[in-house]
């Protein structure tokens, strides 16, 4: 049944009075809804109000069809992230920028004031919280306080890339007590910036823009406390000038202070400022190269995963176990940056008198600290007085750098200013002959008997120092700069020959500083290794062969060769024992032909007293010391010296060259017949010819002076061309079996081409 039209008509005025208030004269008033928020799509755009539709600009907009405000300043969260607009939404550095979007809160690109930690450690997290954000998209929660350093000190922000070029001037400078000059109200800027993470920062003002004595210095963030790290002037091996400075820190996570200074007040000018930063302690790593200076990437005692760290003997940790910590404490550290702290001390036969629990120079003190002769518990002596510590010589050749050294000792046998000295340690066995050589420097140079004080054994200003005949036991050798000034890296060499029958198991012996005499060598049960007569020249016919010792046997090199290897018949079977007259002079082999010194030797036509030596690998050591003078100088005037023969075995060749170093030689290529005329000479280290045919060549090095000693390096390298047409080697083939082309490895000093 259809409803009177009167009471379909008192309902609607019902409702239309239950939108309105009252007019006043006990009538309703209707109120319209916003356009925005009147659920209907007034625009036909199929968008229903804010915030869906995009021409509304707020609830009670009248309008859907308004132009869109920018994303930041639009009142809606457009990134769904729980924050709308500028200031609140870590997305938006301004209210005009069109995005919200972020990776906040643990992108990497999530600025400070968003990501919800406390990054400059005051005590309040990102904003509105932490008074130094001034959005949520602010880089930086900190607060720069132009008096941080000092009323008179400029504070600055490091740009981003680390990068300054800048003037001081009187107008900015520190008035900090100076951590490594006296340079307190030298002209000066500070450069503020914070680090999220561990790091290691490099910073350096050594650059050719740099036209003072700068000094550099780092300080926390309370920057007038003392400075975490502090450098005047470079002393990197690469540095380009000398005003500049250079410093490494690593650093934890905070606020620092870099300050640029002159070293005094009257230091003041341009300087070029980079600083960079590396991954610091704690960062994850696969190798060393990804870890900054200083650090290395290793697996840390007690952890699992590789990550950055300090060196072992630098961390805070007792490594080892034996309740003592990094260097000095630890006996098995001998630096910072020793990655070890293994060692066997108390009682090991290894533990270093230092840690030793022994007063082993009977002066009522024992060990590192008590014995203020060690500077360390790593150090190898309780005699000597040296401030770096007493190093071992176990090396043939030791470097060591007198540029951080003190001046500990005098010069103990010649008149000058005296320098900084170093100190070393050597254990001997017994010995025939010992000869120390220190270059780079100009050095006097000492040894001194265990109780590390004069008399001296030996003092010399020459490089090197000979002692002969020396008993077992300890001795100390010193290395002091002869001028005040002398400064630089030096390295130190120790060769010599052990005495008969004396042990051998010595660090030096087994490094190969020190060797048995000739006709020995070193044998028997390790621990118990003597210089023994060696097989080659001990009366045994040891490989039954029929021939015996050197020079008879083909096997034996010389007389200290300690095995009679059967080397004949068979392709290894020297010249001078392979039944064929090599040089077709009517004299086949060792000892009817007269160029033959021994079964072993690889020639019939040269005559060398030491024998011919051949050149298959892409160096080879010899040494003049021990030679003899066989030959004439062929090209130049001089004293002649001790000599060293050759032979080589080449492929055709269109280059050859042969480099020789370590004494001043005459160099000479000889033919297959080893006599003159030569087919090259030179007084220089390095000769060169082109264009040899296949074939024997013999190579003299002879010594330039009369005086002239020590070892040799020979390095040659050839270059083929193809000289041999056949089914198996066509034209324009290269022959490539010489010894000397078939090493895949080239020495760094010899140089050639192949020709093709």
């Amino acid at each position: 049944m259809r409803a009177p039209r009167y009471v379909l008509l008192s309902l609607l005025l019902s409702l239309a009075a239950s939108c309105g208030g009252d007019d006043g004269n006990g009538g309703d008033v209707i109120t319209p809804k916003a356009i925005c928020s009147d659920g209907i799509d007034n625009d036909g755009d199929g968008k229903i109000d804010f915030p869906d539709d995009d021409g509304c600009l707020s609830a009670s907009a009248d309008t859907e069809s308004s132009p869109p405000l920018p994303a930041c300043s639009d009142g809606r969260d457009n990134d769904g992230d729980g924050k709308a607009d500028y200031p609140n939404d870590p997305g938006c550095f301004a209210p005009q920028a069109d995005s919200e979007v972020d990776d906040c809160p643990t992108g990497p690109n999530c600025p400070q004031c968003g990501n919800g930690k406390d990054d400059d450690m005051n005590g309040s997290v990102d904003y509105p919280t932490d008074p130094g954000c001034e959005s949520a998209a602010d880089t930086s929660e900190f607060i720069n306080n132009p008096l941080a350093c000092g009323p008179n000190l400029k504070v600055v922000q490091l740009p981003g890339d680390g990068i300054v070029m800048a003037t001081t001037d009187a107008m900015s400078t520190t008035s900090l007590p100076s951590d490594c000059t006296t340079g307190a109200g030298a002209p000066a800027l500070a450069y503020v910036f914070q680090l999220t993470d561990s790091r290691v920062v490099v910073a350096s003002t050594d650059d050719d823009a740099t036209d003072f004595d700068t000094v550099l210095s780092i300080r926390p963030a309370m920057c007038l406390d003392p400075a975490v790290a502090c450098n005047d002037d470079s002393t990197d091996a690469n540095a380009v000038t000398t005003k500049g400075s250079k410093l490494t820190a690593s650093l934890a996570a905070g606020t620092y202070y870099l300050i640029v200074q002159g070293y005094d007040a009257s230091k003041s000018g341009t300087f070029h400022l980079t600083v960079n930063r590396f991954a610091g302690e704690g960062a994850t790593c696969a190798v060393v190269g990804d870890c900054g200076p200083g650090l290395v990437c290793r697996i840390p005692h007690a952890q699992t995963a590789m990550v950055c760290a300090k060196p072992v003997c630098s961390d805070g940790l007792d490594d080892d176990g034996d309740a003592k910590i990094d260097y000095p404490a630890d006996p098995g550290c001998a630096s910072v940056t020793d990655d070890t702290e293994t060692d066997d001390c108390p009682s090991g036969p290894n533990c270093p008198q230092c840690a030793d629990g022994i007063d082993n120079d009977a002066d009522g003190q024992i060990d590192y600290p008590n014995d203020v002769t060690c500077a360390a518990a790593s150090n190898t002596t309780e005699s000597c007085v040296a401030t770096e510590g007493v190093p071992a010589l176990t090396m043939p050749t030791t470097t060591g750098n007198l540029t951080a050294a003190t001046n500990d000792l005098p010069l103990y046998c010649t008149s000058g200013a005296g320098g900084k000295d170093l100190t070393y340690s050597l254990q001997l066995p017994a010995t025939t002959t010992l000869t120390i050589t220190t270059s780079g420097v100009d050095t006097v140079n000492s040894l001194l008997p265990a109780s590390c004080s004069t008399p001296t054994l030996n003092c010399t200003d020459d490089p090197a120092l000979t002692q002969t005949n020396l008993p077992a036991g300890t001795y100390y050798y010193v290395a002091d700069a002869w001028s005040s000034a002398g400064s630089g890296t030096i390295s130190v060499t120790v060769a010599g020959s052990i005495a008969n029958g004396a042990s051998c198991e010595s660090p030096l012996a087994q490094s190969g500083a020190l060797t048995c005499g000739t006709g020995y060598a070193c044998a028997g049960a390790t621990g118990s290794r003597v210089c023994a007569p060696a097989q080659c020249a001990n009366g045994i016919d040891d490989n039954g062969n029929g021939r015996m010792d050197f020079p008879a046997d083909p096997g034996c090199d010389s007389p200290s060769d300690n095995t009679e290897t059967t080397v004949c018949p068979g392709s290894m079977c020297p010249v001078c024992s392979d039944g064929v007259d090599n040089d077709m002079d009517g004299q086949t082999d060792f000892p009817l032909d007269v160029a033959c010194r021994a079964a072993s030797g690889t020639s019939e036509s040269c005559s060398a007293t030491e024998g011919v030596t051949a050149l298959t690998m892409p160096s080879t050591m010899g040494n003049l010391t021990a030679a003899t003078n066989d030959v004439p100088l062929y090209c130049t005037m001089g004293s002649n010296g001790k000599d060293l023969t050759y032979s080589l075995q080449l492929p055709a060749t269109t280059s050859l060259t042969i480099t020789t170093t370590g004494v001043d030689t005459v160099n000479s290529l000889l033919s297959a017949t080893c006599t003159t005329p030569t087919l090259g000479c030179v007084n220089t280290n390095a000769l060169t010819l082109t264009n040899l045919a296949a074939g024997t060549y013999f190579y003299v090095a002879d010594a330039y002076s009369s005086t002239g000693s020590g070892t040799i390096t020979v390095a040659p390298e050839s270059s083929n061309r193809s000289t041999i047409a056949s089914a198996a080697n066509p034209p324009n083939t290269t022959l490539c079996t010489a010894p000397i082309r078939a090493q895949a490895s080239i020495a760094t000093a010899a140089s050639g081409t192949i020709g093709m």
